[in-house]
């Protein structure tokens, strides 16, 4: 099928390119659907959008903005972010302080028991929701471990993303690994090419446990793409 437009999506920390499986589903009559994965659970791939003039689209959880490399990220005509962030301590002294520290116990933590700290980083992730049933043998424990530091000290260079045409921030309020305030901070550095909503009572998984609440705002945004050319 010869689609105008694609979306490529990526996952966050300790998460796979299944946990995009519904919204494939869901876009994938309209959309050229592709979803990256880092290969913590199995085996890595990185998609590349097209080289036509097809309108690009970027879905992006949490960490996953991260993940994108820049040569896409620069090419997207739209970016929907779901808990996601630029940098993932805030920039108050006090606040980055408490955030570097609590990462860094994760961090130790980790190296030491790391399937119990995916666990406990699960059930935070889908509060209040149940978390789900994951295989923990199987998760290449280097490169989660080292994308967890990486949280410590990746920044994506704002001025970048100020040139994409449109954003959408999607935050949940519930959310106990981002917290929404510094979603507002990240949302007030844009600048005019983003929007940003707010939904009630769900946590950082926030895409993949409660998609009804979220694909009002996508089918806002993918319905007015064509608004932000090419």
């Amino acid at each position: 099928m010869n689609f105008k437009r694609e979306i490529i999506a990526y996952h966050g920390w300790a998460f796979d390119r299944n946990c995009w499986k519904e919204w494939q589903e869901i876009l994938s009559t309209n959309f050229k659907f592709k979803t990256y994965d880092r290969g913590y659970f199995g085996k890595s791939y990185t998609p590349s959008f097209d080289n036509t003039e097809k309108i690009k689209i970027i879905f992006a959880h949490s960490f996953g903005l991260h993940l994108c490399p820049l040569e896409t990220l620069k090419k997207a005509n739209l970016l929907i972010l779901f808990n996601s962030f630029a940098q993932f301590h805030p920039k108050g002294e006090k606040q980055r302080k408490r955030s570097k520290n609590a990462l860094q116990l994760m961090i130790n933590e980790f190296n030491k028991n790391p399937k119990s700290v995916l666990e406990s980083f699960y059930k935070k992730c889908y509060s209040p929701f149940s978390s789900v049933n994951t295989n923990y043998d199987s998760g290449d424990w280097e490169k989660l471990g080292e994308d967890l530091e990486l949280l410590n000290t990746s920044i994506v260079d704002i001025n970048i993303l100020k040139k994409v045409p449109k954003i959408y921030i999607i935050q949940s309020s519930k959310d106990r690994i981002f917290n929404q305030s510094y979603a507002q901070e990240f949302y007030k550095n844009l600048g005019d090419n983003s929007q940003y909503y707010e939904i009630e009572n769900i946590g950082h998984s926030l895409p993949f446990t409660n998609i009804k609440s979220c694909l009002p705002m996508v089918n806002q945004a993918l319905g007015e793409i064509d608004n932000y050319g090419t």
